[in-house]
Parts: structure tokens; sequence; C-alpha cells
């Protein structure tokens, strides 16, 4: 185990409560200056919870916290923030109306004779930026820009505190692979600094790869904390789940059959992506890795109807005239979109309405809806689906992360789809959830639906994909199976070396 510096902070017996839920019981945790703690733990186990605690974004109905000494004051994060605790998160705090420079250097602004000297402000933000290797325009406004820039932003302003603790809440889960190794690096720098990290990642590779210490959690309890080197992988997804996980990815027997979707000379009006030719079979699941910006994702949203394209596209032999959304799903396309929350899902409506939003016009008469009809279909989705929620007039954002992502899942199935579009499936997810959503992806292929699947982890690319593309620079660069679908082989490609 690493020789750490002195004690950072104790938290002593928290004890978190909602309606219906104890996110945390009497869970004591410990951290030194310079250690880097992965948090772990399924979705609804307390890992969030316990870094809100902390960052002061709520507040617990029973323990104590000192922090540096002194006790820490619960339920105010600008207190925190004070005290040199710094959160970055997947849910973004970014003020979209305001520039780059503003949000990075928010309450830090530089001042000369009394005014904000603008040109020092936006030569500090573009020196921050170019160290996490972002190319963005500092004067640039921060709603203008892509999910993985805007979280680009949100981890630079933080880095660019004096902290003595920072949280990484999912703080990787919208970025590329390059671009998490960048933050990681920076990561490890800082805790060699003498910051400590808490860290809290679905992904496993990230925390065997900066990680010293790890805090399992289960349920809302404290099930054990531990140094890496003393537990392996198999050990903490035990413990995580309360069972033994094995090959999460699963099996299934390739039942390929005929050519469900063609496209031909199929490229994006805007060049996102350049013209290409594909066909999906019934049954098969193709999946498209590449590094952010290759055109993967608005391939994804061109196949889907959400953007303009040029070209020929048929499914099962008939033309179909896409660029728009309806049309697509009229012609057999389905889609789960990359940011559930912000393209998916109805954040004010409960667990029925977002079930439902593609068929609502079942159960309706006169122009009438019979919510009864509507249920006992929702009921019947989310039996299938083994969907968790407490009731279906519950709200959605009550749901964890794999239950919200199933019902993203869910509502397509009355429509039967022929093809199934699916973007980060599983991003943001814990590894039990993550199973289930497998286990569920590889029934639908299984039955025949064609499924494109675009992922930036991939890991999740070879063990799910029959078949691998490539894309790079906006073209398909190669189209990998059987023995050449190797990771070394697939990140060769995706890093470009493959391409003369």
């Amino acid at each position: 185990m690493d020789n750490f510096g002195s004690e950072l902070f104790t938290a002593r017996d928290i004890t978190k409560t909602y309606p219906g839920v104890v996110a945390l019981s009497g869970v004591d945790v410990q951290v030194h200056t310079g250690e880097i703690r992965a948090l772990v733990g399924e979705n609804g186990s307390g890992k969030s919870t316990l870094a809100k605690v902390l960052y002061g974004g709520t507040v617990p109905e029973r323990g104590e916290v000192v922090f540096s000494g002194e006790p820490l004051e619960f339920g105010s994060p600008a207190r925190s923030l004070r005290r040199g605790i710094v959160a970055i998160s997947q849910e973004l705090s970014l003020s979209p109306e305001l520039t780059v420079t503003e949000n990075v250097l928010m309450g830090q602004l530089p001042t000369r004779l009394g005014a904000v000297d603008w040109r020092r402000a936006h030569e500090r933000t573009y020196e921050a930026l170019s160290d996490l290797g972002l190319s963005i325009e500092p004067r640039a406004r921060v709603g203008e820009l892509s999910i993985e820039l805007q979280q680009g932003v949100e981890i630079c302003r933080a880095l660019s505190r004096d902290a003595s603790l920072i949280i990484l809440d999912e703080a990787t889960s919208s970025l590329s692979k390059h671009a998490a190794d960048l933050l990681l690096s920076r990561v490890v720098e800082r805790a060699a600094q003498g910051t400590s990290i808490l860290l809290i990642t679905h992904r496993m590779g990230e925390v065997r790869e900066i990680a010293h210490t790890a805090t399992i959690l289960r349920d809302g309890h404290l099930i054990r904390t531990a140094p890496l080197d003393q537990v392996s992988d198999d050990d903490i997804l035990q413990m995580m789940v309360g069972r033994e996980v094995r090959n999460i990815y699963g099996t299934r027997g390739r039942n390929i059959g005929e050519v469900i979707l063609r496209l031909e000379d199929f490229g994006a009006q805007d060049g996102s992506f350049l013209p290409l030719s594909l066909e999906l079979r019934s049954g098969e699941i193709v999946g498209v890795a590449g590094l952010v910006g290759c055109g993967k994702s608005e391939l994804a949203l061109a196949v889907a109807g959400a953007i303009p394209v040029e070209g020929s596209v048929t499914v099962e032999g008939e033309v179909v005239e896409l660029g728009e959304v309806r049309r697509a799903i009229k012609s057999g396309i389905a889609m789960v979109p990359e940011e559930r929350k912000r393209q998916g899902l109805l954040p004010a409506r409960d667990v029925l309405e977002n079930v439902s939003l593609p068929w609502k016009s079942v159960g309706v008469s006169a122009g009438i809806v019979d919510r009864r009809s509507q249920e006992v279909v929702a009921r019947e989705l989310g039996d299938r689906l083994n969907l968790k929620a407490r009731s279906l007039a519950s709200n959605i954002y009550t749901l964890s992360g794999g239950n919200q992502q199933k019902v993203l899942l869910a509502r397509w199935l009355p429509l039967a789809p022929r093809v199934l579009v699916l973007v980060e499936p599983t991003r943001g997810v814990d590894v039990g959830a993550k199973h289930a959503i497998y286990e569920i992806i590889r029934e639908l292929a299984n039955d025949g639906i064609a499924i494109l699947l675009i992922s930036s982890e991939l890991p999740e690319v070879l063990g799910m994909s029959d078949r691998i593309l490539v894309m790079f620079e906006g073209r398909i660069t190669a189209s990998l199976d059987g023995e050449s679908a190797t990771e070394q082989n697939v990140a060769e490609w995706v890093l470009g070396r493959g391409v003369a």
C-alpha cells in the first residue's frame, strides 16, 4: 500500500434517507492527502450521495465529517468550495449563456484597475484548456459546444482551482478514451502534489489505472475498504452486486439472416461523415468504434432520420426517404440516443409517459387517452425487461441510470422495429445494470432485429458485436470480425494507424 500524507478527512456514521430509500446507512470513510480513493458500487449504492454530502449538495440525517482537522458544515456547496472541495460531475453545472472563459474562471476572473482583465482571462483559459488537450475558443458560448466539450470545460474549471479534495463523479462518462486518459493523467499529477481524489466511475479500467484504494458500497452500506493490490476485479464485482458475475457480455448463437438495412452512398449533408455503403442483417449486431468527432454519432442520427442526408436507404428492400425522425420510425428504424437525459427522457413526466411516448395512440379513443390500457402494455414491457420502479406514476428521474436506459429500450418494443440504433447504451450505468442491458440487446437480436451499436467503450464493442466497423475522420476505414477483431487491432484503426 502506498505511503500517503496525513489524514485529510474522516466521515463517520453518515446516514441519509429519501422517501422509501436508505441512500447511506452508517457509512465510515477515511481518506489521506495524496490518496486516490475509488468509490465503487452499483447505481443506488450511495456513491453519489456520499459525494454530495462532502461537496455540500445534501445534508445527512446523522453523522459528521472532520475535514483538515475541523468539522465540515453540511448543505452549502459554497462553504465546501471554500474548504477546498471541488466536484466534477456528469451532471453539468455550467452556465450555457456565458462564455468558456466566464465559466472556467467563475469567481476568480483577473482584474486590472478595478475592471476584468479579459485579455489575461482569455489567455489563462486558453492555457488551461490546452493543458487538457482541448481545442476550444475561450470566447465561445458554452451552450453552443458539444456535450464532450462542455464536460471538458467543467473539468477545466475544477482543475483550475486550488483544491484539497477533487471529487470525480462519472466525470469521464461523456469523454473519448483519449480525453479521459488526459484527464486521468492530470488527476494523478494533482495527487502527487498532495491533492486527494475521490473517484466514482463504472469503468473498472480507470479504477485499476489510477486508484490506490477502493471503498465498495452496496445498498447504502459500506462493504469493505481495501488496497487495490489486495482485491481482484471479480472480488470487487461480487461485493458490489452481492453475487458472482461472470462473462458480462453473455453469449448467443449467430442467427444472422437476410439484409434488413442497406445504405448506399449515404452521407451527411453537413459533411460530418462522408458517403458510405453499409448493410445490416436480421439478428446482426454491428458495432461502430471511433474517436469523438470521427462521425459515428452523426451516422447514428442520420440513420434515425435526425439530420439531413444524401444517398439511398432501403429497409427490407423498400426505399425509404429519411431526413425526418417520423419517417424513420414509420419505416421500422428506432434509436436510443447518446444523452438519455437531454435527448431521450421527458424530465418532468412519469415512467408511463416516458415509456409510452412513441405509441401514445395505444388506448386512445375519440381523442381520450385510456391510461389503464397503456399501463397494461407498460407493465408487460417492465416485466420483460425487469424494470425496477416504485410505480409507473413515479417521476422518471427517481429511477437509476440503468432503469432509465431500460425505459428507452422498452418504449420501442410495441412498434416492433426492424432496425435499432443504440448510441452509448450503457453510459453511466453500473456493472449489474450493464449485464442486464446486454442480455436485452442480445434477446432483441435473437428476435431478428438488426442492431447498430455505437459506443466509445471498446470492450463493449468487442464483447457485443458480430462485426465491427471503425470510423476515422468521417470514413469507415475498417470492417472487422472473427480473429481480426482484437482490441489491439481495433485500437490501431481507431487511432488512424491502419489508414494508408
